[in-house]
């Protein structure tokens, strides 16, 4: 791997860019735990999560550091989950959508986010965004995360050497914490459903309209036609840019996955990293659905999220 040139962060040479790798997968999938991981490594620039709420406010990239610093970075690499003063990696929605355009669609204009809703304009912009993010944390290798509908193809075009992992889980899971989270019907994407389900193949629209109308059996639906998009934007990437990783799998073995995904990214497992993985209890992220569940809802979450 050759070395980044931290000089000047604004070159538009292509051959100036980090190594860039994104985690993806539908909401609520553990793609956030993945993530947790992945930017242990000192040789790896994210976005902090005061960057994330403002991205316009680049300087606070340079808050990543701090887990760098001499004998007390490990010190806060333990408790950033815990201290809220400690900085930790953010979800890249707002941040990709504050530099390009199109990046995310707005429920009251519902679209499949492509290459097309990006300008050229706005992908040389993220591309020296990154470049001063990475020279700001004096790191060789960007990492961030996004899920959602797939925007592969977008980053695909704006770095096209970027590597890809997808958090897979059961979409059983994935639309029970998605209606969790969002108490119900308070979902967005809910309160819009007949525009996006408009835009779904005929399959899941005629899934829909033979299953009760609830935010449970919607999401559900939701989540197949996610994994659907993933599927064919995933398919279309070279073997040695993808990665598939199943949640349950990183729940029950970590050390054994966390080991692909590192040689994957080609990644250190030193003693910062092992000493975290042993530190972090990940197997807490689990939460059961089905005990939630009464066996109709059950019944009809299994229908909504079946495979087409």
């Amino acid at each position: 791997m050759s070395a980044l040139t931290f000089q000047s962060p604004c070159m538009s040479n292509d051959n100036t860019m980090p190594e860039m790798l994104f985690v993806v997968g539908a909401p609520r999938s553990g793609s956030s735990v993945l993530l947790d991981f992945l930017t242990v490594p000192k040789t790896v620039a994210w976005i902090p999560q005061r960057l994330g709420e403002h991205p316009e406010k680049l300087s606070l990239a340079r808050r990543a550091n701090k887990l760098n610093w001499p004998l007390l970075g490990e010190f806060y690499l333990e408790r950033r989950s815990v201290w809220k003063s400690v900085p930790e990696p953010a979800n890249g929605e707002s941040f990709w959508s504050h530099y390009m355009h199109g990046f995310t669609p707005h429920d009251a204009e519902p679209y499949i986010p492509g290459p097309e809703q990006v300008s050229s304009e706005d992908m040389e912009k993220m591309r020296e965004i990154i470049r001063e993010i990475c020279y700001m944390q004096r790191r060789q290798r960007f990492v961030a995360e996004y899920n959602g509908f797939p925007r592969i193809r977008i980053l695909k075009s704006v770095f096209p050497k970027a590597k890809f992992i997808q958090v897979l889980r059961d979409p059983r899971s994935v639309a029970y914490q998605m209606v969790k989270r969002a108490e119900g019907a308070n979902l967005p994407l809910w309160k819009e459903r007949e525009k996006w389900a408009a835009l779904m193949p005929e399959v899941l629209q005629a899934r829909l309209k033979n299953l009760p109308d609830t935010p449970l059996n919607f999401c559900g639906v939701l989540v197949r036609w996610y994994h659907e998009l993933y599927k064919i934007e995933m398919d279309e990437l070279h073997e040695m840019d993808k990665m598939e990783v199943a949640y349950s799998d990183l729940l029950s073995r970590p050390d054994k996955i966390l080991g692909k995904v590192m040689k994957f990214a080609d990644l250190p497992q030193n003693k910062r990293f092992k000493y975290y993985v042993k530190f972090h209890d990940i197997q807490q992220s689990n939460q059961r659905t089905n005990r939630n569940l009464n066996s109709t809802e059950a019944e009809q979450l299994a229908q909504a999220v079946e495979k087409v």
